[in-house]
């Protein structure tokens, strides 16, 4: 019995672990993010401890469940890293929202860049991946940028393109329509979710196929 008793008790913390793992670390790239734009942390603090850290949590985490079979749980750790990605970037994006000078800048030139990133898969399979970016050269006035790499070409040579600043100089420049605080927020709370939603499910398999493999008492005559 006291064993059982161990066993349902070990089996609840390891839930309670899979679905609080994907907030907190969430929670704390976005705080850690948020004390950057708006506290004293650094760009090294910013990297350690807002998106390494997190990710290593996680990375841990779901090496853990792995070790003990438990693969919904560890899979969960990916819709949570990349909710914690998300969480991370809504915070400059949020900041420019917030306190951001638009200024109007003349696009001098659009280069258009295509990468091309290939991965080999656990199979030998090889995947390519491309990715097309925009380096839009910028005539702004005095405290804007020089240029602006984007996804997407925003504005053709000669004209126009709005572009919001932070006065303090504590997150990057962006051009206006691709600042996106409330989308950004609003998939990092998707991406938590779906990894709650796993962690639960896993944890839930976990319980059942422990269960399931107990060894059954004899029964008396």
């Amino acid at each position: 019995m006291a064993g059982w008793h161990g066993g349902w008790a070990r089996g609840l913390w390891r839930t309670a672990v899979a679905l609080a793992a994907p907030p907190l670390t969430a929670g704390l790239a976005f705080g850690v993010a948020w004390e950057s734009a708006y506290g004293s942390v650094g760009s090294w603090g910013f990297f350690l401890g807002g998106l390494l850290l997190p990710l290593v949590l996680l990375g841990w985490h779901a090496a853990l469940a792995a070790r003990r079979g438990a693969s919904l749980i560890s899979l969960s750790a990916l819709p949570a890293g990349l909710g914690a990605i998300l969480a991370l970037a809504s915070v400059g994006h949020i900041t420019l929202e917030d306190r951001g000078v638009e200024i109007s800048c003349i696009v001098l030139k659009v280069t258009e860049r295509t990468e091309t990133e290939s991965s080999m898969d656990a199979q030998g399979h090889w995947t390519s991946t491309t990715r097309t970016s925009y380096d839009h050269r910028l005539d702004c006035p005095a405290g804007g940028p020089e240029h602006l790499d984007t996804t997407a070409r925003l504005a053709k040579q000669g004209e126009s393109l709005a572009v919001l600043l932070d006065p303090q100089g504590k997150v990057s420049p962006r051009a206006a329509a691709e600042v996106h605080g409330w989308g950004l927020r609003t998939a990092a709370e998707v991406a938590v979710g779906a990894a709650v939603l796993l962690g639960l499910a896993g944890g839930i398999r976990e319980a059942y196929e422990k269960r399931r493999r107990r060894p059954r008492r004899p029964t008396g005559r």
